[in-house]
């Protein structure tokens, strides 16, 4: 095993103490199956998608790489997606990748063609079996300079950049976070010499080609041998132009991330410091006006509840906002201790008491028994329930009933939140959990929504080894959110 999944895998070793074994699979089935069964804990070089969600933790990128089109030196340049119609393109069997949004159908339906590894794909374009492949430029440039393709080019950047992933079994999520907190501490300077260690083309070619050369400039004539070479070198610069073009695009391309990305963390910290503390402020007054408000005039009256009713959805926002940045992060810290689960559900049903009676919803809890105790965090929990119970007054309509029940289920706890809302389609449900997911469902009550809420709901039951998932109500009417937390931390 070598490369850049392995540059960095030693940069983590070195921050945390951890040692990695690699272990050499050559089908990404089996590297899957072994996934699955504990036999590896990790995979490297990973795309994410909602499948692989389903069996193993993705790590926070590590590697930002555009996607490029290869194709063999003696074929006209392909510069865009919509010229690889008609030609043969390559993948490997099983992989995912940006190949099938970006080909055409017509391409990715009939001229699509599987291999076992990334070697057989680039060998086949090589020899001629296929004419293109789409992959990112870090597997491109490693693979043309390992088996000496001299006769494969780079050509248009396409597809923006693409975030690559480790990803960790699912039974070590302690692992994730602490690979997590690793990536964050890779300094800039430490990224770009790995970069450019693998990301770089070498463009010198083999030994054996060379050989090959002088055999031949032996046998020929020295005025053949001369116009050969002319037009060898010629078409050598055109190349070397070409690709110290693109690599300046990868270059820009790079700084350009890193620019946004800075700008997107000092945003977000901003909207934590410079409008969380006004928007306090704002609830509190409209607080304090309320015991005053029936000496307002009706209309004065209706406003001041509108304006206290917006505040708060603003609040929402901003620290849903908060919330996915330290979770993105890995800076969401834990704390385990002996939690009440009957406590926490009868204070959030206290704290939504209100705002149901407002939309004349009633709020239903039923505890399997008084206390239920488990090892977990309890803000953490506690933000769980806040976020199901928020969404699904947001999507019940007036004259309904939401319903919190608390069982055990084994060594667990299951807790169901059920509504009389709309529900989710069948077709939105593979989503329903996904960043700034949001169904065809519209809100009641005019209520904001960031898309973000359910996606919080996840990563944070996935943090507390639990798990969540969506259910239809009965006579598929309503919705029914279930979590299930373990009573006691499993053991890593």
């Amino acid at each position: 095993m070598e490369g850049i999944d392995l540059d960095y895998l030693n940069l983590i070793a070195g921050r945390t103490g951890l040692t990695f074994k690699p272990i050499n699979i050559h089908e990404w089935s089996e590297a899957e199956e072994a996934l699955r069964a504990g036999r590896v804990d990790l995979l490297t070089g990973l795309v994410r998608t909602a499948k692989r969600e389903a069996y193993l933790i993705f790590t926070v990128s590590y590697i930002q790489v555009p996607e490029v089109i290869v194709t063999r030196t003696d074929m006209p340049y392909v510069l865009d997606v919509a010229q690889l119609s008609g030609l043969r393109v390559g993948k490997v069997r099983g992989t995912s990748s940006a190949l099938e949004n970006l080909v055409p159908v017509a391409v990715a339906s009939q001229r699509l063609e599987e291999f076992d590894n990334v070697n057989a794909v680039f060998e086949a374009l090589s020899r001629g079996t296929i004419d293109a492949t789409v992959t990112d430029t870090v597997n491109a440039a490693y693979t043309i300079k390992l088996l000496h393709l001299t006769n494969l080019r780079l050509g248009s950047v396409i597809g923006g950049v693409g975030d690559t992933f480790f990803g960790v079994n699912r039974q070590k999520p302690i692992l994730a976070r602490i690979i997590n907190k690793a990536i964050a501490t890779i300094t800039s300077k430490e990224r770009q010499a790995v970069d450019e260690r693998w990301i770089a083309l070498d463009l010198a070619p083999s030994k054996w080609l060379l050989a090959f050369k002088i055999v031949a400039g032996v046998a020929l004539a020295a005025l053949v041998i001369f116009f050969g070479l002319l037009f060898h070198n010629r078409r050598l610069a055109a190349e070397l132009n070409e690709r110290l073009r693109i690599q300046l695009q990868l270059e820009e391309a790079h700084a350009k991330l890193a620019r946004v990305s800075g700008e997107k963390s000092e945003l977000l910290r901003m909207v934590a410091h410079d409008l969380r503390s006004p928007l306090s402020g704002l609830k509190l007054a409209t607080e304090l006006l309320q015991p005053e408000s029936n000496q307002l005039s009706p209309p004065n009256q209706d406003l001041l509840l509108k304006m206290s009713q917006t505040i708060g959805q603003m609040r929402c926002m901003v620290d849903d906002l908060v919330d996915v940045q330290m979770l993105e992060e890995g800076r969401h810290d834990y704390q385990w201790e002996e939690v009440d689960f009957s406590v926490i559900l009868r204070e959030v049903v206290g704290v939504f008491a209100g705002r149901a009676a407002q939309k004349n919803i009633h709020l239903v809890l039923r505890t399997q028994e008084p206390v239920m105790r488990l090892l977990t965090d309890a803000r953490a929990l506690r933000q769980v329930v806040d976020n199901l119970v928020s969404n699904a007054l947001k999507y019940s309509p007036a004259h309904t009933e939401i319903r919190l029940d608390l069982q055990w289920a084994g060594a667990a706890c299951r807790l169901l939140v059920r509504d009389q809302g709309p529900g989710v389609k069948a077709e939105e449900m593979e989503t329903v959990f996904e960043k700034y997911g949001r169904g065809s469902a519209r809100t009641t009550d005019g209520e904001k929504s960031t898309g973000l809420g359910l996606w919080i709901v996840q990563r944070i039951t996935t943090d507390l080894h639990g798990k969540v998932w969506y259910e239809a109500g009965p006579g598929m009417v309503g919705s029914i959110f279930i979590v299930e937390v373990p009573s006691r931390l499993p053991s890593v």
